[in-house]
């Protein structure tokens, strides 16, 4: 594309009279002009191809190369370069003779006003701006054409291919164009459905003010969404999502009509499915959770209308878990459709029975009058389920705890209701099941105390009333302290120090155990470094890992940076975990492990004789130490069952080859039977209570003297 020059305008002269040529060049340099100046023909055509002047003023009688051969050459570079002959006064024939090769004017020499040579370049500057400026309008008007024409081509495809079916009709509804995807998805072919009305495809699914409201949003010039519901040529039903909207001429008026309609038939059967899954429960077919908080929430807003009682109750089946591990998961399934029946049954028409979640059920029983129907109503639902059930020709019984709230007295919305429904629930459940129980302000005082606890937990780590105590860990054969294990306190702001029994299970039930233990472990690992640094030698420092620690966060990977920052090495630190955490998800739980023993910490397991650990997946773990839990060390002494379940924790933990440290020793008897049956890593009030920081390095220099006594 030509593009108009904004730059200084270049001249270029070419004359063998240099007098002349300087002259020229002078002159239009004032004006403002670039000039370049050649003394023959041959040099002026070079420097024509180096510089591409805006206009050419050369003479014609010249040595070398002449005036022609450089109009000539000028013409094949450029055809719209202006180029303005001097001739002398007796060879008018040579100025007639380069117009007709292309010369654009021509002035005699000599010049005497150079006014009138500048006026002359002026005007063939002005031509070839003109020249320009029109072959790029009819440059830029093919380019169009041919761009529109390519676009309307590829529209025409689009539309022809287009994987929507596309209809055109005139005002009145008449097709007048379907596209070959109309015809695959209607089964229609194009004669037939051309100059019929849409209406063909209607199945009646959808009221005619459905289409009304079509009609009259399209008349009014708008486009319109929705979605059909049609009939296949062969009556098959399909639902298309369309968009129609009208296309108007170039004065507005609107002349026909264009719908893009899009096959949803297998969109709308997965939504259906995803609405039954999303609400229904699969195995009772009753409304699962997310129905039942939607229609508690519109029962509550009935009730305030029409001012009656609401009444919600929570039912837990209690012996389910029983029947599941005595006759299996199957035998359970089939036990829950029994009794999802049998609570529609004697609910009765009204009522909005769901299955909660697991072995729990809500029960919405109708609006009433009458403040008593609630308890009227549980009693009923209790003795129903009081009566034997039959499965498999077996005969159980499955007994429900109830709690029963009454809105707007025990809970003024969907969650309220819900959380007091099952305080309630388990109220019963301690009452010893198989009972009623109404949410009482006791309760509430109950809730409102933990809340306030963790509201305060919340607050807990910003306000630095969290600390760590640490209890010496102690090999009984060598006298050495082997390590400490971190234990987590917490003083409330102007409170007393609260049990870890207290608030730990608030942490682990808010979710706040992960942020908490991150803490835990950060604070452990810079109070180690610190130890060491103040003297004290390497030794191990135990830190307990949360079940959702675990599981939640990248615990390798939140390890791996707090060694790094607190320049810890890696086995000094033991991780202690749970028997019950790492039974679960046994294959991501090794990865987790496995992640964490690569770094070089100890991965130890704590409590360990309370769970249910497999052997066999036990020995395939990356476990270094097993702790025997307080509770069996306690009465081991005392009860055969407990004596003999820390033997065989010691007779396993020696056959795995891992250390093994029995937690909660408080007396010399107690130390003695670990002490006979090779248990030598002992922790507990015998030797220690958990100890502030700086208390631990006293207790390392007492208790030098003192293993120096007791071990030599």
């Amino acid at each position: 594309m030509i593009e108009q020059k904004t730059d200084n305008l270049v001249l270029l002269t070419i004359d063998d009279e240099e007098s002349i040529r300087f002259s020229v060049a002078a002159f239009f340099e004032d004006c403002g002009f670039t000039v370049f100046q050649a003394a023959d023909g041959r040099e002026g055509i070079q420097m024509m191809k180096h510089h591409h002047p805006d206009v050419v003023i050369t003479d014609l009688r010249m040595p070398n190369v002449d005036g022609i051969e450089v109009v000539i050459a000028a013409k094949q570079l450029d055809d719209n370069m202006p180029i303005i002959v001097l001739s002398g006064t007796g060879v008018l024939g040579d100025a007639i003779e380069a117009l007709r090769d292309g010369a654009w004017d021509y002035l005699t020499k000599p010049v005497l006003d150079l006014v009138e040579l500048e006026l002359v370049v002026a005007r063939c500057v002005e031509r070839a701006q003109l020249v320009r400026d029109n072959r790029n309008y009819h440059q830029n008007l093919e380019e169009l054409v041919v761009e529109r024409t390519a676009e309307l081509r590829k529209l025409i495809t689009a539309v022809e291919q287009s994987a929507n079916s596309v209809v055109m009709t005139d005002t009145e509804g008449l097709i007048e164009y379907v596209n070959p995807k109309f015809c695959e998805v209607s089964g229609y072919s194009r004669d037939e459905v051309i100059g019929k009305n849409p209406r063909i495809l209607k199945s009646g699914k959808q009221l005619d003010l459905y289409y009304a409201d079509m009609w009259k949003t399209i008349k009014a010039g708008n486009e319109w969404r929705g979605e059909f519901c049609n009939l296949t040529k062969d009556g098959r039903q399909y639902w298309e999502l369309s968009s129609i909207a009208p296309i108007r001429d170039e004065n507005g008026v609107i002349t026909s009509y264009v719908a893009i309609k899009e096959d949803i038939t297998t969109r709308k059967a997965n939504e259906e499915k995803l609405y039954l899954q999303a609400n229904f429960d699969v195995l009772t077919g009753l409304p699962n959770r997310n129905y039942f908080q939607k229609y508690l929430d519109m029962q509550i807003e009935a009730t305030n209308m029409e001012n009656r009682y609401l009444t919600l109750m929570v039912l837990d089946i209690d012996n389910l878990k029983f029947v599941n591990d005595t006759f299996g998961h199957e035998f359970g399934d089939l036990l829950i459709k029994e009794i999802s029946r049998r609570l529609e049954a004697v609910c009765g028409h009204g009522a909005f029975v769901s299955r909660f979640v697991g072995d729990e059920f809500t029960v919405i029983p109708p609006l009433s009058m009458d403040a008593d129907d609630a308890w009227r109503r549980a009693e009923q639902i209790r003795d129903a389920m009081n009566d034997t059930y039959v499965v498999k020709g077996t005969e159980v019984m499955a007994t429900a705890s109830i709690g029963v709230v009454v809105y707007p007295e025990d809970g003024e919305c969907v969650e309220s209701l819900l959380k007091n429904g099952e305080a309630a629930m388990y109220q019963a459940k301690r009452n010893g099941k198989n009972s009623i129980s109404f949410y009482t302000r006791e309760l509430n005082s109950r809730l409102e105390e933990r809340f306030a606890m963790e509201a305060k937990l919340h607050k807990a780590i910003e306000k630095g009333e969290f600390a760590l105590n640490y209890q010496p860990q102690i090999n009984q054969l060598t006298g050495a302290i082997i390590g400490v294990e971190a234990l987590l306190r917490w003083t409330p702001t102007g409170e007393a120090p609260l049990s870890p029994g207290l608030f730990i299970p608030v942490l682990e039930e808010s979710g706040m155990i992960v942020l908490v233990g991150e803490w835990v472990l950060w604070t452990a690992c810079r109070q180690a470094v610190e130890w060491q640094q103040s003297g004290l030698p390497p030794f191990r420092i135990s830190v307990n890992i949360s079940a959702l620690q675990f599981m939640r966060s990248d615990l390798d990977i939140v390890v791996k940076q707090v060694l790094e920052v607190t320049g810890l090495d890696p086995h000094c630190l033991c991780l202690e975990l749970t028997e019950s955490m790492v039974m679960v998800d046994s294959a991501r739980t090794l990865e987790k492990m496995t992640a964490l023993s690569d770094i070089g910490v100890m991965l130890s397991l704590d409590d360990f004789g309370t769970g249910y650990s497999s052997l066999e997946y036990l020995g395939r773990l990356p476990i270094k130490e097993l702790k025997i839990d307080m509770s069996f060390v306690r009465r081991m002494l005392i009860t055969k069952n407990d004596a003999a379940v820390v033997n065989t924790i010691i007779a396993m933990g020696q056959g795995l080859d891992m250390e093994l440290v029995a937690e909660g020793v408080e007396t010399a008897e107690q130390l003695d039977y670990l002490r006979e049956r090779g248990c030598s890593i002992i922790q507990g009030f015998y030797f220690s209570r958990p100890l502030l920081p700086e208390n631990f390095i006293n207790f390392c220099s007492a208790w030098e003297q003192r293993a120096s006594l007791q071990f030599n």
